[in-house]
């Protein structure tokens, strides 16, 4: 049975409820997209009865672990629901605890209710291009770090206790970013300065090691390379998307059968391994984008219990691994950079000629 998930919850006044929320539930021209996460919510055990609340409320949490959910239901996880926590206990085919984490934008960041044509049209200018790269790198390497801080803090006074968590069973972080006005473009850049070190120049298109960043707006330091440090040596890995939202309900919707009721256009620009690096699918139910597209599992070189690469082989998340040679990544499909979903008929084969060109000339 799924979630009643825009049922109007009686302790839930309409002025509290998140935009998202609203323009889901109000807008007639989502049909399919609600349909579709409604979808994820068939088996769903609510164990704690808030997360309809939340979802009315906060949304983006709440909409992240609907989607886990899915994802590893039908990637063939069996989920534990006998206890509240951690968020996802997973039994089969492996013991592995999963706790799930969004980062927001910060107290006086600005909104993403303030978007504008602007901000949806940067989602596909190429990042030697953008002159904001540093910016939007710099803040979700700090909203998402005390995302994962919090979350660590969380397994470690209090799962760590629970007598049904095994200390040999792998610990993974679960993060979908929300940070910033712009988090779509993120892509793995922040993560992977965040995590190990590697923070990426679009000019050299190589990576540079830095042990340290300056918190935007401020003069303050930020120690970077969480998994260079035997101190996290209990998490095993961040599982991490920065393009779950609604735009990847629409995206699978018009990759569904009933493609042709959709009113909008979704074009994925994606990253080879082998040159020309850059591709880009204008998303159909011929050409379609695949729930775990978007996702990419971190793995920690120093953990004491490691995920198995082949855990994940039945998804399209992009597993990165270091090794003394450098970033090892592989993925069954091409990781997508960014989305962009506008109305139908504008994405056209002259916009995605002018994009090819773009990012790989």
């Amino acid at each position: 049975m799924a979630l009643s998930l825009f049922q109007l919850l009686p302790d839930v006044k309409e002025d509290a409820l998140h935009p998202k929320f609203k323009l889901l539930r109000d807008n007639p021209l989502l049909g399919g997209e609600r349909n579709i996460l409604i979808s994820w919510t068939e088996g769903f055990i609510d164990r704690d009865n808030k997360i309809v609340k939340e979802f009315q409320t906060t949304f983006h949490s709440s909409f992240w672990e609907f989607y886990l959910f899915r994802m590893l239901s039908d990637a063939g996880f069996i989920i534990d629901f006998s206890h509240d926590r951690p968020d996802f206990i997973i039994n089969a085919p492996l013991a592995l605890n999963i706790e799930a984490v969004v980062s927001n934008i910060k107290r006086d960041g600005e909104s993403e209710e303030n978007r504008t044509l602007d901000n949806v049209l940067s989602m596909i200018v190429p990042p030697k291009q953008q002159t904001d790269f540093k910016a939007i790198v710099d803040e979700a390497i700090v909203r998402n770090s005390n995302a994962i801080y919090t979350k660590n803090k969380k397994y470690k006074e209090g799962y760590v206790n629970c007598d049904w968590i095994k200390p040999e069973t792998p610990f993974v972080i679960a993060l979908s970013s929300y940070d910033q006005i712009d988090y779509g473009r993120e892509f793995l850049y922040p993560m992977m300065a965040l995590l190990y070190g590697q923070y990426y120049d679009p000019q050299t298109e190589n990576y540079d090691l830095v042990t340290e960043i300056i918190k935007p707006g401020t003069n303050s330091p930020i120690p970077i390379g969480i998994f260079n440090d035997p101190a996290f040596s209990h998490i095993s890995g961040i599982l991490f998307s920065c393009t779950t939202t609604l735009g990847k309900l629409t995206s699978l919707f018009n990759s569904s059968s009933e493609s042709d009721r959709q009113f909008n256009d979704v074009l994925n620009i994606r990253h080879d391994h082998e040159a020309p690096h850059y591709r880009f699918q204008k998303v159909s139910n011929v050409n379609p984008e695949e729930l775990s597209d978007g996702l990419f599992l971190f793995h920690n070189p120093l953990a004491k219990h490691k995920v198995p690469s082949e855990l994940f082989r039945k998804t399209n998340a992009l597993q990165v691994n270091i090794t003394e040679n450098g970033p090892l990544m592989e993925a069954e499909n091409s990781p997508i950079i960014s989305r962009i979903n506008l109305m139908k008929g504008m994405v056209n084969k002259t916009l995605i000629n002018l994009l090819y060109r773009d990012y790989n000339e």
